[in-house]
């Protein structure tokens, strides 16, 4: 799983685990890094007994400030992509996502880096 991070390394500053546990096919997963424009990436990432899944993404700026989050709580069943979407900083409400795991984000910022 974690070589998807060297897949997309050249976004990275650095990133470091700073949780990880499994039990059979379930994990618990949280990441955060630094990426090359000096905001920050936080990713949390979880697999339950049963496959359910939970997932929350979280872009900040250099100085901390919100940028976007990506995530799949249960929230906004309107959306069409519900329960994925994006919070975007100066928005009330949030918009539809493709973003549903951890390589969609990455080449969502690689894109968003223009490094296709």
């Amino acid at each position: 799983m974690l070589s998807v991070f060297d897949a997309y390394g050249s976004l990275f500053k650095s990133w470091r685990v700073t949780w990880y546990e499994q039990e059979g096919d379930a994990y618990a997963l949280h990441i955060s890094g630094p990426l090359q424009d000096e905001s920050r990436l936080e990713i949390r990432d979880y697999v339950f007994p049963g496959g359910s899944r939970r997932y929350a993404y979280q872009w900040m700026d250099a100085a901390g400030a919100f940028r976007r989050r990506w995530d799949n709580a249960p929230y906004w069943p309107t959306l069409a992509t519900a329960p994925h979407h994006v919070h975007v900083a100066d928005q009330a409400m949030p918009e539809a996502s493709t973003v549903t795991n951890i390589e969609d984000l990455l080449r969502w910022l690689q894109e968003w880096f223009g490094e296709m």
